[in-house]
């Protein structure tokens, strides 16, 4: 179980500016910095990048130049392992996805999450488990039921994804059986589970955020440790008794080895840029749950997270142990 201590809002009446920052804040942030990002451009690490970025500049959160890259190849292996090789540089920053833990595990890299510096986790992504609001489950225990008597199936985009790894967690934790049914992309899950070629879907809420806000699809649980800030309404699969969570690093890291005081700026740094209204945007627009936590819980988190996506790809067959 990923343990989360939501962060607590600061009051709106603090102007950024003025949050203290620690002693080093001196002596650090005048030189240039380099955010490597590695995915190419568009995707969506390279907008959570590029808007943390632009929240430093407009906000004078750095005083040094930001210098964006993009290092695209391999699943995020090429990037990665760029910023891992630069140990204790302190100009260096990358953002976390999926494929910052996933690739390790299906490739072979010369980097895991535990060749950098854990700074915070700013967002998460999570998976929610939908269905047809016409289709007679009202609830999770509904559809456990509806498995328990017969075949079910659930899609997801790909076939050891995210949605897999979701999929297969609940089951074990609802000791049920079901067929996947891997799907390229987001428009063809939605279209899977209104044509009834499917029972169920698990997905990125962007992905069926206009079909959940039409009616024409229902949301039964969310596969986060809370519930997410952009559907408060859903509950947590742990929630309803089932006792497991998963979700996916929108994070911050840094290279191995950096200064404590260096990772401890830009925890600080970094908890002002989520207070902005355009980071708040942002999550909304992404369908991202923003539950943030920071430094060693951050790398807790990683520890635990690539562990259970292991072990899960390990049990589909996946990969070998």
């Amino acid at each position: 179980m990923i343990i989360r201590r939501t962060f607590v809002a600061l009051a709106a009446s603090v102007a950024i500016s003025a949050i203290a920052a620690p002693a080093i804040a001196a002596d650090y942030g005048t030189e240039r910095l380099t955010y490597t990002i590695a995915f190419g451009p568009g995707g969506g690490n390279d907008r959570m990048s590029r808007t943390v970025v632009d929240i430093l500049r407009s906000y004078d959160l750095y005083a040094g130049d930001i210098v964006v890259e993009n290092r695209e190849g391999g699943s995020g292996a090429v990037g990665f392992s760029y910023v891992a090789n630069r140990k204790g540089d302190p100009q260096r920053l990358t953002s976390t996805s999926g494929n910052f833990i996933g690739t390790p595990l299906v490739s072979d890299t010369d980097w895991t999450y535990a060749d950098f510096t854990p700074v915070g986790l700013l967002a998460s992504d999570a998976m929610l488990l939908v269905v047809r609001s016409d289709a007679g489950f009202d609830s999770v225990g509904a559809f456990v039921d509806a498995a328990n008597a017969g075949r079910v199936t659930i899609a997801g985009s790909g076939s050891a994804g995210p949605e897999r790894v979701t999929a297969e967690l609940f089951a074990q934790a609802a000791d049920i059986e079901f067929e996947y049914v891997p799907i390229g992309s987001g428009g063809e899950l939605v279209t899977a589970l209104t044509s009834g070629s499917v029972d169920a879907v698990v997905a990125n809420p962007s992905e069926v955020s206009g079909q959940l806000e039409a009616g024409t699809l229902v949301a039964l649980a969310f596969s986060d440790t809370a519930r997410s800030t952009n559907n408060p309404d859903v509950p947590t699969f742990m929630e309803l008794g089932y006792d497991f969570s998963f979700s996916l690093p929108r994070g911050v890291v840094m290279p191995g080895d950096v200064d404590p005081e260096v990772q401890d700026w830009w925890i600080t740094t970094l908890q002002q840029v989520i207070e902005t209204p355009e980071w708040q945007e942002y999550l909304v627009k992404n369908g991202m749950s923003g539950n943030p936590i920071w430094g060693a819980e951050f790398a807790t988190y990683l520890e635990v997270t690539s562990a259970q996506y292991r072990a899960t790809l390990v049990s589909i067959g996946a990969i070998q142990e």
